[in-house]
């Protein structure tokens, strides 16, 4: 039984992860609007695009240094969608909680795409404790 779900939770992932790429190429192809442009800090030197994403942190995957986001729209570019996202930095995981708000950068590169610079904006409510 734990390796079908084991399977299954990989086929999902996966599944994500070609449905993330879909859309980042679909969205890089037609081209960020201008206010989302203005909006969005300039690329890095090796032409890639950044888009800050602000959103609610669903799961986090440090075997696959990954996790999925419950994210907000980004006019001109995206519109609000959970997804799965690489994070460049491993250790950015370590000061997260699932329910987390954060917000980031989603870098699009011909590399493909990964969260960098996050930052926790609200920690999680601590389930209150039943007596």
């Amino acid at each position: 039984m734990s390796h079908s779900g084991g399977l299954q939770r990989g086929m999902r992932a996966t599944i994500l992860s070609l449905v993330a790429l879909v859309c980042m190429a679909l969205f890089t192809a037609c081209g960020p609007s201008r206010s989302a442009q203005q909006a969005v800090a300039k690329g890095d030197d090796k032409g890639a695009k950044r888009y800050v994403l602000t959103g609610r942190v669903v799961s986090i995957d440090k075997p696959t240094q990954s996790m999925n986001v419950d994210g907000d729209a980004i006019p001109g570019f995206m519109a609000a969608m959970t997804m799965s996202y690489q994070v460049q930095d491993a250790s950015a995981l370590d000061k997260l909680s699932p329910g987390d708000q954060i917000k980031a950068e989603i870098v699009v590169g011909n590399e493909g795409a990964y969260l960098d610079n996050i930052a926790l904006i609200q920690k999680a409510a601590s389930p209150k404790p039943t007596k």
